[in-house]
Formats: C-alpha cells, sequence, structure tokens
C-alpha cells in the first residue's frame, strides 16, 4: 500500500526492507567518468540503456525484479583538482552532510560522527537497524604528478552503505537523486572539473568487483578486509590501498549520522510498506 507522506521526522525502520538475497546485477551505464586521469578510467566497464539525464542504467533482469541497485552501498569517486589530502580530509563531514541532502535529509554538521578506525560492531550492526547510511571516505594520491606545478596531489573514494532505504526504485525518480548527489559533491573537486569531476555508481557494477558478497549480517566483517585480509580483491581493499604510491598509506575515517532518527522530506514520494 503506498502513502505520501508531507516533510516529517521518520525512523527509517518503517520502511527498511530486508533483502539478504540480491539477483546479480548484470549491467551499468557508463557513468561520469571524472576528468583527472588515473581514478576512474580503468574501474568501470562500458554497458548499454543509458538514462540520458543521470549516466546511470540498469539491466533488464534487474528492472523486472524491482531490486534497487544500490542495495550493496553507494561507491563515490571524487577527481579532485590540485587537492591535498588535509585539504580533502576536512570536507568528509560535509560530503556526508551533501549526499543525504540531496535525497532531502538535512542533518546538522555536528550530529555527524566521525572517525579514524572501524567502530565495534554493536554500533555498525544498530545503524544498519535503524537505517542510518554508513560512510567509509579514502583517499588516494593520483598516479602522475600536476603538470603545472610537479606536485602530486590526491582524490577521494566514498562507499556510503544503508543508502538504498532513501533511493526510490523507479528508474527516472532514481536517476533524479544520482543526478543531485553529482550536484551536490561537485563544489568539492575543485574549479576545473566541477561539472564532471564526480562519479556514482552501485557497489558491485564496476569491473574488478562485480562479485561483493556482504548483506546486513555480514557487513561488519567486510569491513574488517584492510586489517584481515588486505590482499583480498574487494571494493573496501581499494579505498584502503593508495596503489599508486604504496608507501603512504591514509587512514580510513568512518563517517555517520549520530542521532536515531533522521529528518527526511518525503514530499512528493510514496513509500511502500508491508
Amino acid at each position: 500500500m503506498g502513502s505520501l507522506f508531507s516533510f516529517i521526522t521518520i525512523n527509517p525502520i518503517i520502511y527498511h526492507l530486508h533483502t539478504n538475497i540480491m539477483n546479480k546485477i548484470t549491467e551499468l551505464s557508463k557513468g561520469h567518468i571524472g576528468s583527472a586521469e588515473g581514478t576512474l578510467e580503468e574501474l568501470f566497464n562500458n554497458t548499454n540503456d543509458t538514462i540520458k539525464d543521470s549516466g546511470i542504467s540498469f539491466s533488464t533482469n534487474f528492472t523486472k525484479a524491482n531490486i534497487n541497485p544500490y542495495i550493496r552501498g553507494m561507491f563515490i569517486s571524487i577527481s579532485n583538482h590540485k587537492k591535498n589530502h588535509y585539504d580533502i580530509e576536512k570536507n568528509f563531514r560535509k560530503q556526508y552532510q551533501s549526499v543525504l541532502k540531496a535525497l532531502g535529509i538535512k542533518v546538522g554538521r555536528d550530529d555527524i560522527h566521525k572517525q579514524y578506525g572501524l567502530p565495534i560492531r554493536t554500533t555498525i550492526n544498530g545503524l544498519i537497524e535503524k537505517g542510518i547510511p554508513i560512510a567509509i571516505a579514502g583517499i588516494h594520491d593520483y598516479e602522475n604528478e600536476d603538470k603545472d606545478d610537479g606536485i602530486t596531489y590526491q582524490h577521494t573514494h566514498l562507499l556510503i552503505y544503508n543508502i538504498h532505504h532513501f533511493l526510490p526504485n523507479n528508474k527516472k525518480q532514481l536517476a533524479s537523486c544520482i543526478k543531485r548527489v553529482r550536484a551536490t559533491l561537485g563544489r568539492y573537486v575543485g574549479k576545473k572539473f566541477r561539472r564532471d569531476g564526480v562519479d556514482v555508481r552501485p557497489v558491485g557494477t564496476y569491473k574488478h568487483y562485480t562479485n561483493e558478497q556482504f548483506d546486513d549480517d555480514s557487513f561488519y566483517d567486510y569491513l574488517h578486509n584492510p586489517s584481515n585480509s588486505p590482499n583480498r580483491d574487494c571494493l573496501i581493499n581499494y579505498i584502503k590501498k593508495n596503489r599508486h604510491n604504496p608507501d603512504v598509506n591514509y587512514r580510513l575515517t568512518y563517517l555517520y549520522h549520530n542521532n536515531d532518527y533522521l529528518p527526511v522530506n518525503l514530499s512528493n514520494r510514496t513509500i511502500t510498506t508491508n
């Protein structure tokens, strides 16, 4: 049964749809690839059926199954222009806030928890149960020095889990949401590549990591891969490793909303509950 809500504060558990089994998402369109070389080009496949106003698409199998492609999370890459890791790291709270704002969720920066090092299991599992998005942010060096000043700058990768609760399943509505996410994050790119320096993908739809095996129950164990299985070929290890300069390792940053409820603007949105 669908119900139309105005702007209210809602516990995401109300419409949390637990899905432990997900059909493989077979195709994704060529997304908006960042302009800075060495960031995104080698990660993604070219696919078909592009939704032109968003840069994403879904396979026919996915559409029929009506499974949100972001059920395993959202992978964001920002091709920062002339930014060092200090500049990037201080914006992580703002970036988490911007993603939520693009989805109709307005939170204060003081309500966003930020820490280095993996939170304890009960914290992660509690956030998942409440439907609170969890962000893991990493920093990588570019492969080459900047042509103008000979300095090696850095860029950003974000994995946001539990975000699918706030994304529509309808393809056009979802495309609009992703377009807003990219637009709000553009301010963190830098002047040169602001328009096309943000890439947003569902986790598990890029060529090197198409077999990510985790769900709500195993997500915390998955986050332990950088310490327990650093050589495993998976997205979280990719985010952790500074592959172009392995002698310099930037710490992972974990972010989440502190409170039990998120103020969700549900105007013009229909939520289906069982």
